[in-house]
């Protein structure tokens, strides 16, 4: 069935010339959309496999798909072990945990992990994100490979040392990753918006500091290690070529020595969006460009306006058949491209809208983001724009269908975030009952015009005094620190 719907949708993009977020279409000049592949009643049946709970005697929760067509397993273990604990003054330690568990156990050092892991063609993999819930643990093998995986990835999550020679590798890593990181109008852009946004609690913080990486210890990783790595509350998502009784049997094998308990997950509220509009200019002498971006906080996971807003954000700025592409790029030739989008989940929750245009051309490109953010919400989107944004939405949902990864992403999206067992076999159809009444009516709630937070980084000699017709500006160099406002 999967492999019918990748047929049927893929016929359908090109007919609509409609493309998902990667990779971005250079140009829609020229391409007129058809009209000519309806959503097939099929898709909006789709049911997709709950997957088979188990729990192993330390508490872990395991939820496994099978998938016989390839003889290979692949795993995602969600571990609430977040940057948004990071001891206060001190962000960076569990970014620093996360990264370090592979640099040494009590029985393998780095490069017998990294080779060890090459050698059976594997993947092993360990990422803590900011802002983001959970730390995440991948792996992949061929099942002839799983248990020796498997025995790895015990070793690296469950016997970490965090080795101080392999420590002090990292932060001199990381303090040069820093230093590169200030150079780069965008990593400036973001890190102003979550201070805009966030401000006051640990959200606020989407990058370490040097300095708090220059005063990170190796107690500092052993005692975050001990507290949060805890099977309790944590997640796992087993996919490929196995059955849920043998799985669990390895689990239980390689995972059971895992202590028992769970971590104290974050309280952190979902807060309303900011009611003052403001503009944030960061000084970047001698850019040629202004990066520029429009947000205030929005909507969270679990919100029920969540799929009229991924339906109305398809028409004004998801990709490049909408209408921030089409203006700000094909029609006014500003930018490389204009986009927009919400990051909705369990703590982050915020509109964003972005593009770098020509230091020339900053002001007029307001006027544009801001002109199409007051149509969206001030008209009503026309029926064969909002049939087309439709379709691209659940074109992309049943592609995503054909990756058993795919399917797992959003099985474990939906135990995450306690959606309803059925939330995924529901959602094409409720994607497609979206109408332009809805669209305008969360455009209006979502979409900020009075109330926009602006940012825009660029040399602030040539940019400033425009900037001021938007609203009150406040201004800040490229290390941060605020120098005034205007």
């Amino acid at each position: 069935m999967y492999r019918f719907l990748l047929v049927i949708f893929t016929v359908g993009l090109v007919l609509y010339g409609q493309a998902g977020p990667a990779p971005r279409q250079e140009s829609l000049k020229g391409i007129v959309p058809k009209n000519q592949a309806p959503v097939s009643n099929d898709v909006l049946r789709v049911r997709l496999p709950r997957g088979a709970d188990r729990k192993l005697k330390n508490g872990l929760t395991v939820v496994v798909l099978e998938n016989h067509r390839v003889p290979s397993v692949s795993l995602n273990l969600l571990l609430p072990a977040t940057t948004l604990d990071d001891p206060a003054g001190m962000p960076g330690v569990a970014e620093a945990v996360a990264d370090m568990l592979k640099q040494g156990t009590a029985s393998r050092n780095a490069k017998q992990i990294a080779e060890s892991v090459a050698e059976l063609g594997a993947t092993l993999n360990v990422n803590a994100q900011y802002g983001s819930r959970t730390t995440d643990l991948m792996a992949s093998s061929l099942v002839e490979n799983l248990d020796a995986v498997l025995d790895i990835a015990a070793d690296v999550l469950l016997r970490p040392t965090f080795p101080q020679e392999e420590l002090d590798k990292w932060k001199a890593r990381k303090l040069s990753a820093l230093q590169q990181a200030r150079t780069n109008p965008f990593f400036l852009a973001n890190e102003r918006l979550y201070k805009a946004l966030y401000s006051g609690d640990a959200r606020s913080i989407n990058a370490t500091s040097a300095d708090a990486v220059k005063r990170i210890t190796r107690d500092d990783l052993v005692k975050f290690y001990k507290t949060y790595y805890r099977p309790g509350n944590a997640l796992l998502g087993v996919t490929g070529d196995i059955t849920p009784d043998a799985i669990t049997a390895k689990l239980d094998k390689y995972l059971g020595s895992w202590e028992t308990g769970s971590a104290i997950e974050p309280k952190l509220p979902v807060n309303g969006p900011v009611a003052e509009k403001k503009v944030y200019l960061v000084n970047r002498p001698n850019s040629v460009q202004t990066m520029l971006v429009f947000t205030n906080l929005a909507i969270d996971r679990t919100n029920p306006d969540y799929i009229a807003c991924m339906v109305m954000n398809r028409v004004l700025g998801d990709g490049p058949s909408a209408r921030l592409f089409r203006n700000i790029r094909e029609d006014k030739g500003y930018t490389y491209g204009a986009y927009s989008n919400f990051l909705a989940a369990r703590y982050l929750n915020h509109f964003s809208a972005s593009a770098s245009v020509r230091t020339e051309v900053t002001a007029p490109a307001i006027d544009e983001f801001l002109k199409e953010f007051r149509t969206i919400r001030e008209t009503a989107v026309p029926k064969e724009e909002l049939d087309n944004a439709k379709r691209a939405i659940v074109a992309n949902f049943a592609l995503s269908l054909e990756n058993q990864s795919g399917v797992l992403r959003q099985v474990l999206t939906q135990r995450m975030y306690g959606l309803p067992a059925n939330y995924w076999d529901l959602y094409p159809e409720k994607v497609m009952a979206v109408n332009a009444t809805e669209v305008q009516r969360v455009a209006q709630k979502y979409i900020p015009l009075n109330n926009v937070q602006l940012i825009a980084v660029g040399d602030s000699s040539k940019i400033a005094e425009a900037l001021k017709k938007f609203g009150p500006v406040e201004e800040f160099d490229a290390e941060g620190k605020r120098l005034g406002t205007q």
